[in-house]
């Protein structure tokens, strides 16, 4: 390499000066690419595929690549926010120490699938298991908006919110002015939205509007320049959730956006987004609220209090339920495990619809080896996709699913965004998750797993309609796809343990 920069520049170019310069920066760049290649084992070491990923990259791409890992390769979020993480997690356990009823599940009312599913989330630092709680749930998104507008014009101390994605449009509006409304009664009204789905917002007088009105609004994770120094800028808060006084809470995949409000890109008109939605009202609420005040302190500073925790009573008729939160202040890769134990307990059949399927290796494992035991596994996706990369890198592990015996459906009248698992009509799961490795170890989400009969049957419900609407994969037709098709969707696919 010397010889070659020297000859070349030096001999033949006549440029010495810039041949010593280029020299020096190619060790320069090697001996940070080694530095950064030993790092990478230290820290990606549990996860070789994604390790031996990042060291290709930064060898093939010097500099580049070097950049890249330094904005993205990592699940920083920052000092500042760790430790007033670990802060609200030490006031949050003292308050839920502080003395209410204990409506918790005991062992033997619920099943051994059950019993290990919830461990699962335990084990991993998520909630117990509460009972007495009542759930609803929707796939109208005409009903989800008017549940939220009618739970905070009810509200008579607290309304506190969480959205990905605050559109200006109808939608919008009509929760925003909902706010107003509260605001005006004299409750406390926060709202926290993310600062890339929601930069259109938070650039628009319609920030101005609530804040003149009394909402206080936050910008959670702000995607500034500097940032990327100290954190990572495409770490998001893609929560979607509601929590009003405290006693009664709403969550899933629907943002605060007109469902065709991605109508003048990609998705047309004709390409609606088509989300879930449920309401809880119960015990279970304040274990939502405290993952509020969590991500709230995360922005603000503000220290939580025992105060800001309503006491929701056990209901008659309540059911189990359980709530997990996950994000890169947790670090335990809980999503991951929690999908990949409701495909193990699975004994008859599990049904999973979600808009993005990039799955990792044991994901997919624990799907193929379930198909082959007898188990009836349906994956439900959508046809159309907002993102080109996503879809090519789903349609990548078509292959592999269909020649294990797995259903695969893709829906043809929108955009499925709705993000569900039933397992044997015996627990249903509603997420703001999707099953790829962002969700599973990067963005915050929150998962509710709902461990009632009737429930797992609405879910299965909801998604024998998005079936109905669906056209199913045949394994001979899937396997004639031309050879281009199949390059650009296994190189999409390569990308995916970069994460």
């Amino acid at each position: 390499m010397d010889w070659l920069i020297h000859h070349t520049l030096a001999d033949r170019l006549g440029m010495e000066r810039l041949a010593t310069v280029f020299l020096w920066t190619v060790i320069a760049a090697f001996a940070l690419n080694v530095c950064l290649a030993f790092r990478i084992v230290w820290t990606k070491g549990a996860r070789p595929t994604s390790a031996l990923a990042w060291i290709a990259t930064l060898f093939a791409m010097p500099i580049l690549g070097a950049v890249v890992y330094v904005i993205i390769g990592e699940n920083r979020i920052g000092s500042v926010r760790r430790r007033r993480h670990a802060r609200i997690v030490v006031a949050a356990e003292a308050a839920l120490r502080g003395g209410r009823p204990d409506p918790r599940v005991l062992a033997g009312a619920m099943s051994t699938p059950d019993l290990q599913l919830a461990h699962v989330g335990e084990s991993s630092g998520a909630p117990q298991v509460l009972n007495g709680n009542l759930v609803q749930l929707s796939g109208d998104p005409e009903e989800q908006v008017a549940w939220v507008e009618r739970d905070i014009d009810s509200a008579t101390r607290s309304v506190d919110l969480i959205f990905y994605i605050w559109e200006l449009d109808r939608t919008g509006r009509r929760v925003g002015d909902a706010l107003l409304r509260a605001a005006a009664r004299g409750v406390r009204v926060r709202l926290l939205v993310d600062s890339i789905g929601s930069r259109a917002f938070l650039a628009s007088p319609e920030l101005r509007r609530l804040r003149d009105g009394g909402v206080r609004v936050v910008e959670a994770l702000p995607a500034r320049i500097v940032r990327m120094l100290f954190a990572r800028v495409d770490i998001r808060n893609h929560r979607k959730l509601v929590v009003v006084d405290g006693i009664v809470a709403q969550t899933g995949s629907r943002n605060v956006a007109d469902p065709d409000f991605k109508a003048d890109g990609r998705l047309g008109a004709s390409e609606p987004y088509v989300d879930s939605w449920i309401r809880i009202r119960g015990p279970v609420v304040r274990d939502l609220e405290v993952f509020f005040l969590e991500d709230w302190e995360l922005d603000t500073g503000d220290h939580p209090v025992a105060a800001d925790l309503a006491e929701p009573e056990s209901l008659p008729g309540g059911i189990p339920v359980q709530v997990i939160p996950s994000g890169p202040n947790f670090e335990n890769s809980v999503v991951r495990g929690l999908v990949q134990a409701a495909i193990q307990v699975a004994r008859q059949e599990i049904v999973l619809s979600t808009p993005y399927f990039v799955p990792d290796s044991p994901t997919m494992a624990a799907m193929e080896v379930a198909a082959r035991r007898g188990v009836r596994v349906t994956l439900i996706v959508p046809r159309a996709n907002d993102s080109l990369l996503a879809a090519w890198a789903s349609r990548a592990s078509y292959g592999r699913l269909l020649e294990a015996g797995v259903e695969v459906w893709e829906y043809r009248r929108g955009f499925l965004h709705s993000k569900t698992i039933s397992v044997d009509d015996e627990m249903g799961i509603i997420t703001t998750a999707n099953l790829d490795r962002r969700s599973y170890e990067i963005n915050f989400e929150t998962t509710v797993v709902v461990y009632d009969d009737a429930f797992a049957v609405q879910v299965r419900r909801l998604q024998q309609s998005y079936i109905a609407d669906s056209v199913r994969i045949d394994l001979g037709a899937w396997e004639r796809r031309s050879v281009g098709t199949r390059f650009k969707e296994n190189l999409a696919n390569l990308m995916a343990p970069l994460l």
